[in-house]
C-alpha cells in the first residue's frame, strides 16, 4: 500500500504513574512526527488512559470500529505492539481483522508496516510466536489434568505439590496427648488444612 494513507492513531497507558510521565504525549509525538515524515494522513488519535491491556478498552474499540466501517480510513498505526494487544494471539487476532479490511497496520517500535515486505516478513514470525504460545498453554492444561488424575481429583486446576510423607503414628500420638492440629502441622512440616485433609482421607479422623 502505498501513496497518501489515510490513518488513525492508537496510545494507551495503563497507570496513573505512567499519565504524569506523559507517556500518552510521548506516544501521540512519535506517531504524529512519523505520519508527518512519510507525507501520512492522520486524521486522529484514539487515547485509552489509565486502562490495562486487560480491561475494557472504549477508545481501542473505537479505533477498531472505524477500521472496520470507515472506507477512508486505510489503517492505523501504534507506538509498539504492546499497545495493542493483550497476549501475541489476541495482537495477531486484531492484526488479521485489519487485514481482512484490506487496510494496513503499523508499528513503530518493531518497525513493523504490512503494506511492505519486511513488515509481513515479521508479522509471519510473530505468528509463530503465536503458535508456539499456544502449545505450551495446551500442555501445561493437560499437565494440570493428568496431575489431577494421577492425585485423585477431577479439576485440571493447577495444584499445589503432594505433601510430603506424614508420620502419622506421631501425629496421632500427639494427638493423644491434646496437641492442636496446627502444633502438629508445624511439627511435622506441612500445614492445619493439608494435614486435617489427609488424616480424614486415611480414615484416622471423622
Amino acid at each position: 500500500m502505498t501513496g497518501k494513507l489515510n490513518l488513525i492513531g492508537y496510545v494507551r497507558v495503563s497507570t496513573l504513574k505512567q499519565l504524569e510521565g506523559h507517556s500518552l504525549d510521548n506516544q501521540t509525538e512519535v506517531i504524529e512526527n512519523y505520519c508527518k515524515a512519510k507525507n501520512y494522513n492522520l486524521k486522529r488519535i484514539y487515547k485509552d488512559k489509565g486502562i490495562s491491556a486487560f480491561k475494557d478498552r472504549p477508545e481501542f474499540n473505537a479505533a477498531m470500529k472505524e477500521l472496520s466501517e470507515n472506507e477512508n480510513i486505510h489503517g492505523v498505526v501504534v507506538n509498539d505492539l504492546t499497545r495493542f494487544g493483550r497476549s501475541t494471539v489476541d495482537l495477531l487476532t486484531n492484526i488479521a481483522t485489519i487485514k481482512e479490511k484490506g487496510k494496513t497496520f503499523i508499528s513503530l517500535k518493531e518497525s513493523i508496516d504490512l503494506s511492505d515486505k519486511m513488515g509481513r516478513l515479521l508479522l509471519t514470525v510473530l505468528s509463530a510466536i503465536a503458535e508456539y504460545e499456544r502449545d505450551i498453554i495446551k500442555e501445561r492444561m493437560e499437565s494440570g489434568k493428568e496431575y489431577a488424575k494421577i492425585h485423585g481429583t477431577k479439576s485440571g486446576k493447577p495444584m499445589h505439590r503432594p505433601p510430603k510423607n506424614i508420620d502419622w503414628e506421631k501425629v496421632m500420638f500427639y494427638r493423644e496427648k491434646g496437641i492442636s492440629w496446627t502444633k502438629i502441622a508445624e511439627i511435622v512440616g506441612t500445614t492445619p488444612p493439608t494435614l486435617i485433609k489427609h488424616a480424614r482421607m486415611k480414615g484416622l479422623i471423622e
